[in-house]
């Protein structure tokens, strides 16, 4: 770092008076530990005290952002319109039971067993408070709705693309000339100058805010964040049927859960049974779901061996080292971040002893070098 000479002078007057700061000066406080807090407190003085840059004045005034990323994102709350759906499914199915006079009850172990699916949470489904068309009254929206009532022209688009390619807003002038049946397209391309304008499509005419919004393309396509819990392996028995749901919910277009699931269908057969509506970009992005999960996988191996190799003088790896659900047979089932911490944090527990019992020992090489250095100056050899 190159410091001009009144940044040079101003941080040297600040090193001096930290030193005679007696506030700053603890007894049991190492040689170590006092010159880190040192250079701490000259950093922090630089970094609040310099110059800022015309680049970060321009940013402040402009309100721009203080980082940029190479992707734009959204979140989406999958795990709701997964439950959604399934309760749509059920009560179609109870139904049906019901109005079946000719046939046994189905038994609960059949192919309309629920319980196979792992609910990760019992939350409701979200909504957001928005005002309707009068202004007076007020109306439950989400992202679920938005899309069950797209436009017809967008018939063929799944949620995943959805919400990655279109966001609501509220209906102005240019956006009713853009739509208006007069504007031709042969007036848009003539009349069109500079960047051509976003796409815009009107709302089902069922959906509460048909009226008042209407659906608009990003400039950019922006990335799908879920929110809760993600989807699972695919090789996992105990979670296979919200594994095939998942993508259905994702991937396939649907307007209700006829469209994603028969009454008489399992959501694995329902997947096999609509797979060719799923697009190639989509099937990318699986792919890319699993190998995720894969290298989550190969990661938790790779400290598991770590941990084997820590512990040489044992023939086995001790199981306090051990996730909870990581078997000593290698059998992996880790979905989750927290994993991964605890794996860490045992890793930690492991070693802790170890730097406890160097700490000292270097401090004190530390000071015998300090010594030393003195000695060879020869200022002090008058003195015994």
């Amino acid at each position: 770092m190159n410091l001009s000479f009144h940044d040079t002078f101003s941080l040297v007057q600040k090193s001096i008076t930290s030193l005679q700061n007696p506030n700053n000066q603890v007894d049991k406080e190492n040689v170590i530990e006092k010159s880190r807090k040192l250079v701490l407190r000259c950093y922090n003085a630089l970094a609040s005290q310099q110059e800022l840059s015309g680049v970060q004045v321009a940013s402040y005034l402009m309100n721009w952002d203080d980082h940029y990323t190479t992707h734009k994102f959204r979140g989406l709350y999958l795990i709701q319109t997964e439950r959604f759906l399934q309760s749509e499914l059920n009560e179609m199915r109870a139904k049906q039971n019901l109005q079946s006079t000719s046939q046994d009850v189905i038994d609960d172990e059949d192919i309309f067993d629920d319980e196979t699916i792992i609910e990760e949470n019992n939350d409701e489904e979200h909504f957001q408070v928005q005002p309707a068309g009068d202004k007076n009254n007020f109306i439950l929206v989400n992202t679920r709705v938005d899309y069950q009532y797209r436009s017809n022209n967008l018939n063929n688009t799944c949620l995943y693309d959805f919400v990655s390619t279109f966001y609501k807003k509220k209906i102005n002038e240019t956006d009713i000339k853009y739509l208006s049946k007069s504007y031709t397209t042969e007036k848009r391309q003539d009349n069109q100058k500079g960047r051509p304008s976003n796409e815009r499509f009107f709302f089902h005419k069922d959906h509460p805010q048909a009226t008042t919004h209407l659906l608009m393309k990003y400039s950019e396509a922006h990335v799908p964040v879920l929110y809760g819990p993600q989807i699972p392996r695919q090789d996992r028995d105990d979670t296979r049927e919200r594994y095939n749901r998942a993508l259905l919910t994702l991937f396939v277009p649907w307007r209700n859960v006829i469209d994603l699931c028969d009454i008489n269908q399992t959501w694995e057969d329902a997947l096999e049974s609509r797979k060719h509506r799923i697009s190639a970009h989509s099937w990318k992005i699986i792919e890319n779901i699993q190998l995720l999960h894969e290298c989550k996988k190969d990661r938790d191996e790779h400290l598991l061996q770590v941990i084997a190799e820590a512990q040489v003088d044992n023939d086995s790896i001790d199981p306090a080292f051990l996730p909870s659900n990581q078997g000593a047979d290698g059998e992996h089932e880790a979905d989750d971040i927290d994993d991964l911490i605890q794996l860490i944090g045992s890793v930690d527990e492991f070693t802790a002893a170890t730097i406890n019992a160097t700490k000292k020992s270097t401090e004190n090489v530390y000071i015998r070098e300090t010594i030393e250095a003195v000695e060879k100056v020869g200022r002090f050899n008058h003195m015994n």
